[in-house]
């Protein structure tokens, strides 16, 4: 009797044990840190209503209906994730006043966004004093992750790799030798950053290129189109917004300027091919470590029933809202991962040792290591069918990864 009553209590108490250690676990709170019972404060800064909200804003609304969808689905260890979201308009000041709200005015466990790399660059003695989490950014200066900051994981396709890519490989695919690039770049941090990516890569292959720098809020490019012009380039290379993009490709078709040109990656949506045309369209390339949704249907099919439910079904093939959208999945894959009871210090914790995130086909490996905060770093090169209104692709990434070792 006496055994079979040891066989008995045994399993109850270890079931005991374990329900007071949930009980426990969601009683736990740290609002210093934007943790309560039963919700995480999460920030996101974008610029929702200014220059770059054509594609920032995009990438807002996917981060948005992830986290909605996620939270209908019981959130992230019993609790619901609860986006703090700021309107950046572009503005480094904008961001700073978000990012010092999330810190301790209005506390958030960290945060995602942060789409200017001049913002980015300014708030680095912030961000390293702060000690604050700033997990999944659209941009990753160059300051902001060489060196590796403890607190700082970007979540975007590195400007080095595509500028590597884009060059190196449009170069071979039009059997460029020793080619003339003309470099279209915002003058932004990023940009000056492209732009110096692109020339050391051409260095080595025996090619030259040329800044031609673009205002973000640039109403013409006629200027930037007339000294492509005299300066008859064999490819250009395209850092901007999507606005800039437009203005350029119409500037060229205008002035007959039939040159194959190559964009980063931010720029590789269908508005901007539906925008520019089929005849200007032929010409235009970008590279990506996303793949757009009509590349890769399967893949996409949770990111597509989503949108679609929440009204949003014109912009899943926009390579930002599936940047988005792998940004928010990689930060609840995170969040999980840290557990219970989460901290700020527990967080960077976790993911200065090492943090590797799958994103079932829509993106290429996305692995932080010590040595590593970059996120993204293997991308492929697609244009558009403007027959079928889809995205193809011309390999797979591995084709690409030449480029960028």
């Amino acid at each position: 009797m006496f055994a079979l009553l040891t066989f008995l209590i045994k399993p109850l108490a270890t079931a005991a044990l374990l329900l007071a250690g949930v009980t426990a676990a969601l009683a736990f709170e740290k609002p210093e840190d934007g943790v309560y019972k039963d919700r995480i404060d999460w920030g996101v800064t974008m610029d929702l209503s200014g220059p770059t909200s054509g594609s920032q804003k995009i990438w807002h609304n996917a981060f948005e209906v992830y986290m909605k969808a996620l939270n209908e689905a019981g959130g992230v260890n019993g609790r619901k994730v609860n986006l703090l979201s700021e309107d950046s308009r572009f503005s480094a000041e904008n961001e700073r006043i978000a990012f010092e709200k999330f810190v301790s005015q209005t506390p958030a466990l960290g945060m995602s966004g942060l789409g200017n790399s001049a913002a980015q660059v300014a708030l680095l003695p912030l961000i390293k004093k702060s000690g604050f989490p700033v997990l999944g950014t659209y941009s990753s200066a160059k300051a902001a992750i060489d060196p590796p900051l403890p607190t700082f994981y970007g979540a975007f396709c590195g400007f080095r790799e595509m500028a590597q890519v884009g060059v190196g490989f449009f170069s071979d695919h039009f059997k460029l030798k020793a080619p003339k690039v003309a470099v279209v770049h915002l003058d932004v941090p990023s940009g000056k950053e492209y732009f110096g990516y692109t020339e050391a890569y051409l260095a080595k292959i025996g090619g030259t290129a040329k800044s031609i720098p673009i205002k973000v809020n640039a109403a013409d490019a006629t200027p930037q189109v007339l000294e492509i012009s005299n300066m008859k380039p064999d490819l250009i290379a395209i850092h901007g917004v999507v606005t800039t993009s437009i203005l350029l490709m119409k500037g060229l078709q205008q002035y007959g300027l039939d040159i194959p040109t190559v964009a980063i990656t931010y720029l590789g949506t269908p508005g901007v091919y539906q925008a520019i045309g089929k005849e200007a369209g032929k010409n235009y390339h970008f590279v990506s470590c996303y793949s757009p949704s009509s590349s890769d249907a399967t893949a996409a099919a949770g990111l597509v029933a989503t949108a679609t439910k929440y009204g949003l079904s014109a912009q899943v093939d926009d390579i930002n809202f599936v940047s988005g959208w792998v940004t928010a999945d990689m930060v609840a894959s995170a969040l999980k991962k840290v557990g219970a009871e989460p901290t700020r210090e527990k967080l960077i914790a976790m993911l200065n040792a090492g943090f590797e995130f799958d994103s079932k086909g829509l993106a290429s490996e996305l692995k932080y290591t010590p040595e590593n905060h970059a996120g993204l770093q293997v991308l492929k090169a697609l244009t558009y069918d403007y027959g079928t209104n889809t995205f193809r692709s011309f390999g797979d990434y591995k084709d690409f990864a030449k480029y960028s070792k």
